[in-house]
C-alpha cells in the first residue's frame, strides 16, 4: 500500500484487518521512480494500492510502473471521472473511492474474478439496428432485443448507442454514464478488459455503452475506428446490438461490419417512404438488400399498409411484425425499464431474438408471430 495520506492509510489498514487480510506493507511516502517494482518483489506482493489523491501526477507514474508486475488499485476518496480514466489508461485494474471494508471486499472480489480462467465464449453475432424514419421505435427495439437475446441464451450481450445527437438508450434505461462511446473511441487502440470494465454499464443482464450526454461532444466514427472497437467487442461478447440514428456515416460504418442489419419502420405511408430512401442509401454504400431484415414496429393493419402492401412498396418482405403497445411502452420509459416479458411487444421481440439466434429460422410456426398482434375489428 503506497499511501502518504495517514488517515486514508489508517482506514485501509483497519478495513484489511476486518476482512482478515494480513501481511500489508505500508509505504508512507511515494518511492522514487524505479524503486516501487523492487519493493513489490522484495515483499512478494500480489497487489498494489496507490493513493492518487495526494499527488496525482506522480501517482500515475507509479501506477504505470507497478501495473507491469501486479494488479493495481487506485485510491481516491473523491469522485473524479477524469482521474479514474487516467488511472485506467496507466494500467490500474480497479478504483477504490471508499476505504471501508465493503467497497474493498467488492474490489478484491472483482480482481479474483478477473484472475480466474474464463469459459470460452460462443461465436459473436452483431445486429445493427437502423431506423427507416426517426421516431419509429428503433431504440426501444434495440433495448428489448439486447435483453431478449440474453434471455434467449446469449451469456454476454452488449448494447451500444451510437446516436450522438439523440442518445435515447440512456433516457430509456435511466442511466447516467461517467464514460461513453467517445471515451471508447479515444482509447480504442489500447483497450483491454480492465479499461472496458469501467466504460460499460451493467443493467438488466446486459452491458451498455452509452452515447455522450452532451450532443456537441466530438465523436468521429469511421470504418477504421468501428473495426477496432468491433474486434474488441466480438472477443468479449456473444451478441452485440448497435443502436444507430439512421443511415448516417456512423451507422454505415457499423452496418458494414455487422452480421445482421435490422431496418425498423412502421406501416404508415410516410414512414415507408423514408424507409425506402434509407434502403437506397444503404445500397449506395454496398450494403445489399438481402442483408436487410425489415422489422415492422407498432404494426397496425387497420390504420396503415398491410404486410403484403409493405412488401410491394419496399420490395422487401417483413422479417417480423411487432405489436403496437404504445401506452405500455410509454409506461416502461417513464419507469426506466424494459417492458414486462409477458407483454405482446416483449414476446414478439423474444420470438425475433430466438429466430435470429437460430440462424434466421422461426422458432415456432410462422403464424405465431402474427398471433402476437391485435386482431382487426
Amino acid at each position: 500500500m503506497v499511501c502518504p495520506d495517514a488517515e486514508l492509510a489508517s482506514r485501509l489498514r483497519a478495513a484489511c484487518a476486518e476482512l482478515g487480510i494480513d501481511g500489508v506493507t505500508h509505504l508512507a511516502q511515494y518511492p522514487r521512480i524505479g524503486a516501487l517494482a523492487a519493493a513489490l518483489a522484495e515483499h512478494q506482493a500480489n497487489l498494489c494500492l496507490i493513493d492518487v489523491a495526494t499527488h496525482a501526477e506522480f501517482a500515475l507514474l507509479l501506477i504505470g510502473e507497478a501495473s507491469a508486475a501486479v494488479p493495481v488499485v487506485a485510491l481516491n476518496p473523491h469522485n473524479d471521472a477524469d482521474l479514474i480514466l487516467r488511472c485506467l489508461r496507466r494500467g490500474a485494474s480497479e478504483f477504490l473511492a471508499s476505504p471501508d471494508p465493503a467497497p474493498l471486499a467488492s474490489v478484491l472480489d472483482r480482481l479474483r474474478l478477473l484472475s480466474a480462467p474464463a469459459e470460452p465464449l460462443k461465436p459473436c453475432e452483431v445486429y445493427c439496428v437502423i431506423p427507416g424514419k426517426p421516431g419509429c421505435g428503433a431504440s426501444t427495439l434495440a433495448v428489448h432485443l439486447a435483453v431478449e437475446l440474453h434471455r434467449a441464451g446469449a451469456a454476454r450481450v452488449l448494447l451500444v448507442d451510437t446516436d450522438v445527437q439523440g442518445g435515447a438508450i440512456a433516457f430509456l434505461l435511466k442511466l447516467t454514464p461517467d464514460f461513453h462511446l467517445g471515451d471508447a473511441l479515444r482509447d480504442r487502440e489500447r483497450m483491454d478488459h480492465d479499461l472496458w470494465g469501467r466504460l460499460a454499464i451493467p443493467t438488466n443482464g446486459i452491458d451498455v455503452l452509452l452515447a455522450p450526454e452532451n450532443p456537441s461532444a466530438p465523436v468521429e466514427i469511421d470504418r477504421t475506428a468501428a473495426h477496432q472497437l468491433m474486434s474488441f467487442w466480438r472477443s468479449h461478447y456473444e451478441a452485440i446490438v448497435i443502436d444507430t440514428a439512421g443511415a448516417q456515416p456512423a451507422a454505415i460504418a457499423f452496418a458494414q461490419l455487422s452480421d445482421q442489419i435490422l431496418l425498423v419502420s412502421t406501416n404508415e405511408l410516410m414512414a415507408l417512404h423514408s424507409t425506402r430512401r434509407s434502403i437506397e442509401r444503404l445500397e449506395h454504400h454496398s450494403i445489399e438488400r438481402r442483408r436487410l431484415l425489415l422489422i415492422m414496429n407498432r404494426y397496425t393493419p387497420s390504420t396503415g399498409l398491410k404486410r403484403d402492401e409493405v412488401e410491394t412498396a419496399l420490395k422487401l418482405a417483413p422479417y417480423a411484425l411487432l405489436a403496437n403497445e404504445y401506452d405500455l411502452v410509454q409506461q416502461a420509459v417513464l419507469e426506466g425499464r424494459p417492458m414486462a416479458p409477458a407483454s405482446r411487444f416483449a414476446r414478439g421481440v423474444h420470438a425475433l431474438a430466438e429466430r435470429l439466434a437460430g440462424g434466421g429460422q422461426p422458432a415456432r410456426k410462422r403464424t405465431s408471430l402474427f398471433g402476437l398482434l391485435p386482431r382487426r375489428g
